[in-house]
């Protein structure tokens, strides 16, 4: 019965009238400090709330926050972050847990999720990290979402698709339900890497750096017709002029490509809602 309540709370992370999400972390503070767009909570306040998220993820500390101040959208999934590292750590690749899945259930999460970056001595700790996640949360019915980054620089961009390849399909095989993965260095990149993976595991893209509008959108594009399920996106969002009016350009794009139909409707029963 633990498989049918992960399966309803997964679609949390998608919006309620089409099977797409658009994710807006906020875990950064941990790991980053009060940088420009999330220096207080009420700086969040002005957008925060939009009907053009589908789920947001931060620590328990910031989550509590945003629902005891009413500043989510009613529909709005809620992710809790259960590991992580300052960057001004020794080793800020190397994330310990600091939270639990009782934790996140006591604030009504819909899912939970852990950073992985892999870099050359943390394999065992990230391996050992993800499988004691995934197995405890689904004992409670409770999905799991990944963010993957590769840490190693690679010049030669075979090599660099063969390792993301590679990383996609660890977490996959450990049992994660959903996975964050960096933007790739060439947006042509996105069809080879979906095409091995989007039929096992919901895939989101990142946002990366800042960027330009034009370089998301065409991204959105991509992703969205390849088979992803969205887009998880921070900075692009917080630290913009207009949040509100770039999500809203977002979302009205992603309802404007035609998604495969493996994230049809079609896939759900007739006049029930996602959420």
């Amino acid at each position: 019965m633990s498989f049918i309540g992960r399966k309803i709370r997964l679609h949390s992370l998608l919006f309620s009238d089409f099977p797409l999400g658009l994710i807006v972390p906020l875990d950064h503070g941990l790991t980053l400090g009060p940088i420009d767009g999330i220096e207080t909570t009420e700086r969040l306040s002005r957008w925060i709330g939009s009907k053009n998220i589908s789920a947001v993820i931060g620590h328990k500390g910031l989550i509590e926050r945003l629902i005891d101040r009413d500043m989510l959208h009613p529909a709005t999934g809620i992710v809790v972050q259960l590991n992580g590292m300052p960057g001004i750590a020794p080793d800020p690749d190397k994330k310990i847990i600091v939270s639990n899945i009782v934790a996140a259930l006591r604030l009504g999460a819909d899912a939970v999720s852990v950073q992985v970056n892999f870099s050359k001595d943390n394999y065992g700790h990230n391996l050992s990290l993800l499988g004691r996640v995934v197995d405890e949360a689904h004992a409670y019915g409770m999905p799991v979402l990944t963010m993957a980054y590769d840490k190693e620089e690679l010049s030669n961009d075979d090599e660099r698709i063969v390792r993301i390849n590679h990383i996609i399909r660890i977490v996959s095989e450990l049992g994660s339900d959903a996975i964050k993965l960096a933007p790739p260095k060439a947006i042509s990149d996105i069809p080879i890497i979906l095409a091995k993976h989007c039929q096992d595991i919901q895939v989101y893209f990142a946002g990366g750096e800042l960027c330009t509008e034009d370089r998301l959108c065409e991204m959105t594009s991509t992703l969205v017709a390849h088979g992803a399920y969205g887009l998880c996106i921070g900075r692009n969002v917080f630290q913009h002029p207009q949040p509100e009016e770039l999500l809203v350009s977002i979302v009205n794009l992603m309802k404007s490509i035609k998604i495969p139909l493996r994230v049809s409707r079609q896939k759900y029963p007739e006049g029930r809602a996602l959420k």
